[in-house]
């Protein structure tokens, strides 16, 4: 697989891990999704990424442009997501990282 074809890939695959958690950012903001829920899916869609980037011989660092502006989005999504598991943060701070993540990336 060209260089090329593995960045847009990856970016592609960064896109797809971070709708899945925005998805669930407006029902969160709403009070209908539960932190903890929400948390877990934030976690859960980073080591998706993490775990199809590894089937493919990749350790998930990114690999172009594209990439390199939606690893940041990712490393938040962790970093928030795993925060909060670990009791780090609270359920505001994941409000404020959803509110801005729904508002760059879409939702509902």
């Amino acid at each position: 697989m060209s260089q090329v074809v593995a960045s847009e890939e990856q970016a592609e695959r960064m896109k797809a891990a971070i709708d899945g958690a925005v998805a669930i950012g407006p029902g969160f903001l709403r009070g209908d999704v539960s932190v903890d829920a929400m948390t877990k899916a934030m976690v859960a869609a980073v080591q998706g990424y993490l775990a199809d980037e590894a089937a493919d011989g990749r350790d998930g660092s990114p690999l172009g442009e594209s990439s390199a502006q939606l690893f940041p989005v990712l490393r938040e999504l962790n970093t928030c997501g795993g925060g909060f598991r670990a009791g780090r943060c609270d359920a505001d701070c994941v409000a404020r990282t959803m509110t801005y993540l729904v508002s760059e990336f879409g939702g509902e």
